[in-house]
C-alpha cells in the first residue's frame, strides 16, 4: 500500500510539474503568504509557533495563486524538515517569510536555521527526481517550484551553509 501511494503521489507530481495551467491572476504576495501559512497543516503548535511572517511592503505579481500557494507550501515544507533535522529545538522566527520589494521586483525569501546545505546539493536541489529525503521525497517539489516562477519571468534561488541554515528568494516581475 505504500509503495502504491508513492507511485501515485509521483505521477500526481509529474502531471502538475508539466501541465502549467495559463490563467493569470494579480496576486498580492502578502496574502498569498498569509494565506499559505494559515492553511499549512502544522503538525504542532510548537512548529506553527516558528513560523514569523513580515511584510515589509505588499507587492502584486501576475500568476496563478493556487500554484503560487503550492510553490509556498513546498518551501515551507523544506524548510520545517529542515528544522526537524536540526539538533537545536525549533524557536519562533527559526522559519522567517519576508515580503518585500528590492529594485523593482518583488520578493519572497523563506529563510529557516535548519541544517542547511554545501554547495554541491545547492546546484542541484533544482534538477527533477533529485532529492535531499530518501524516502519521503520524489524530487519533483523545488523543480515545480522553479518551473512556476520562471513561468512569470521571475527567478529562484538558494543561499545556504552547512549546518546555519538556508534562504530561498523569489523574485518576480511587479504587476502593471
Amino acid at each position: 500500500v505504500r509503495n502504491m501511494n508513492h507511485q501515485i503521489d509521483m505521477q500526481i507530481s509529474n502531471a502538475r510539474l508539466m501541465r502549467l495551467p495559463h490563467q493569470k491572476e494579480r496576486i498580492s504576495a502578502a496574502d498569498l503568504v498569509r494565506d499559505a501559512v494559515a492553511d499549512y497543516p502544522f503538525r504542532s503548535t510548537r512548529e506553527r509557533e516558528c513560523v514569523v511572517v513580515q511584510i515589509h511592503s505588499d507587492f502584486r505579481f501576475e500568476g496563478s495563486r493556487a500554484l503560487f500557494a503550492q510553490v509556498v507550501d513546498n518551501l515551507m515544507k523544506n524548510a520545517l524538515r529542515s528544522l526537524a533535522a536540526a539538533t537545536t529545538a525549533s524557536q519562533p522566527g527559526d522559519l522567517l517569510i519576508e515580503v518585500g520589494a528590492h529594485n523593482g521586483r518583488g520578493r519572497i525569501a523563506i529563510t529557516d536555521r535548519g541544517i542547511g546545505m554545501d554547495e554541491e546539493l545547492q546546484a542541484r536541489i533544482f534538477q527533477p527526481f533529485f532529492s535531499t529525503n530518501r524516502g519521503t521525497g520524489h524530487g519533483l517539489g523545488l523543480a515545480f517550484c522553479q518551473r512556476v516562477v520562471h513561468s512569470v519571468h521571475g527567478s529562484i534561488r538558494v543561499k545556504s551553509t552547512p549546518l546555519k541554515g538556508a534562504i530561498f528568494t523569489l523574485e518576480l516581475p511587479l504587476a502593471t
